[in-house]
């Protein structure tokens, strides 16, 4: 069988076009030719192309989010060094869970100027 995408029905693209749903918009004709090929139900269908839309703007907000807030060098955790700070494991391990802000603890982190603080 092929899976040779359709294109969208004008009225079906102009809908999804004025509703924002630019993934499903896009996904949509690939989606339906593998479902079809593969006989999924209805709901699968429409699960599918929902949780692609929502992948794509929760990437979309993050890179918003992380455009708006002007950071001078993009780190994450995966890139600290324990190694080379004084924090124990045990609390690096905990703080990078963030359950403490499920349980609305707040966080202080304090050391002397230069020692990374704000960059780490």
């Amino acid at each position: 069988m092929s899976r040779t995408p359709i294109p969208l029905d004008a009225d079906l693209e102009a809908g999804l076009k004025r509703l924002k749903l630019s993934t499903i918009r896009r996904q949509a004709p690939d989606v339906l030719a593998t479902a079809k090929a593969q006989r999924w139900a209805p709901d699968e269908v429409l699960r599918t192309l929902v949780e692609a839309e929502i992948v794509a703007r929760d990437a979309s907000n993050t890179r918003n989010r992380m455009t708006a807030a002007r950071f001078p060098v993009h780190k994450t955790l995966d890139e600290f060094n324990l190694a080379e700070s004084s924090i124990p494991r045990a609390s690096h391990d905990y703080l990078a869970t963030l359950e403490w802000i499920h349980q609305a603890v707040n966080v202080c982190i304090v050391g002397p100027a230069g020692t990374g603080k704000a960059t780490t």
